[in-house]
């Protein structure tokens, strides 16, 4: 959890004469913590999301900036602040322009200002922020694990002025980088996009699954969102995989237990089809089988109609699940069927012949193939 920069130096400019000197693009970086930093030698303490005060001290003349910066971009860190004095003149011309072309924030204070008031007061700022995020996130998690217990939890969201009446969406989002660690810039990248939308949110943890509840945001903000954070997989090459699903939109706080299990499950769906993002107002019959709650219910109806071509594939060798899945897929048309695998109209009546003594199911009537493509969805969910 951080704060945007932006929001962090809203005061500065007449508490401490802060001024943006370049890079005011990158000002919805996110920031997780203040360091002052002398060395141009930036060591390996710098993880990323940092903010970096500097007067300069430990260097003769300008000639260390340039790649100084150049070495806190690679660090992935938030911005940097100069205290312009007897060590640091002025900002080279070369300096301003890198910093304006990475949409780094570069800003300065006047050496009367003293670092230590202003990083302190900074960083109350991010304690105080993350101090809030967590009772948010903690209040929605527990609405969520304890809904009978709604009401109680519903004055911490309204003190931080969540609408109660408004609609509220899980967004379900799960990051595999290619080192297998957490990817705290991910995790940033997203923060900026709920923050450029300026409403309200919460975030909580389940396991590898980050979850995201949004307070009235509009289906065309959701899914502006959904798909920002589906788009960071193209933008980030340390991000392996980026699993996205979306729960029902107009959802209220008293069904966000609901919602949130809904989404979950939409991880089987992802996971199996290797398809993301996935939205639960978009999945057609599979939205009713998600809301049922036995998934033994799910199981004995797939079992019943599906299972015995399964086990024959299995124990055969042969693909007739597949084969009927594409049968379904063409309406029950032997002709389409036949167009859709290029081969003769007899080949598929052979095969659907098969199908249907192993199913003991002739498929002559709507209920009858209903059933099977019921079972293929469950397939997806289970």
């Amino acid at each position: 959890m951080a704060i945007m920069l932006r929001k962090l130096c809203e005061k500065a400019n007449y508490l401490y004469g802060l001024r943006i000197v370049a890079g005011n693009g990158g000002m919805t970086n996110m920031v997780q913590w203040v360091h002052t930093v002398e060395d141009s030698e930036v060591g390996d303490f710098l993880h990323g999301g940092e903010l970096i005060f500097s007067t300069g001290i430990a260097n003769k003349n300008d000639d260390w900036l340039l790649p100084f910066v150049r070495t806190l971009i690679d660090k992935n860190v938030s911005g940097l602040v100069l205290n312009t004095g007897p060590y640091i003149t002025s900002i080279p011309k070369e300096v301003i322009d890198y910093c304006n072309e990475m949409n780094f924030p570069l800003m300065d204070i006047p050496w009367k200002t003293r670092i230590v008031d202003m990083s302190r007061d900074f960083c109350n700022q991010i304690i105080l922020n993350e101090k809030k995020e967590e009772d948010i996130g903690q209040t929605l998690r527990n609405i969520v694990f304890f809904p009978q217990d709604t009401e109680k939890y519903l004055p911490v969201l309204e003190s931080n002025d969540f609408d109660i009446n408004a609609n509220y969406c899980v967004i379900a989002v799960m990051v595999e980088t290619n080192n297998g660690d957490l990817s705290y810039r991910a995790e940033d990248a997203i923060e900026r996009l709920l923050y450029s939308v300026g409403k309200h949110w919460g975030f909580f943890r389940v396991d590898k699954v980050n979850c995201y509840v949004l307070n009235d945001f509009t289906e065309a903000e959701t899914e502006q969102f959904v798909n920002g954070v589906q788009n960071l997989q193209n933008s980030d090459r340390t991000l392996e995989t980026i699993y996205v699903a979306a729960g029902f939109l107009n959802g209220k706080i008293y069904s966000l237990a609901k919602n949130y299990q809904i989404t979950s499950r939409l991880f089987s769906v992802i996971k199996k089809n290797r398809i993301s993002p996935v939205y639960y107002d978009k999945l057609g019959i599979k939205k009713l089988l998600l809301a049922v709650d036995d998934l033994q219910i799910l199981k004995g109806f797939y079992k019943d109609n599906l299972m015995k071509l399964k086990l024959y594939d299995r124990e055969n060798g042969t693909d007739y699940m597949g084969f009927l899945k594409m049968y379904l897929k063409c309406d029950g048309s032997v002709q389409r069927a036949a167009e859709e695998t290029f081969v003769h109209r007899n080949t598929i009546n052979y095969q659907l012949a098969k199908v249907k003594k192993v199913l003991g199911n002739e498929m002559k009537t709507f209920e009858d193939k209903l059933k099977l493509i019921i079972a293929f969805d469950i397939e997806d969910l289970i």
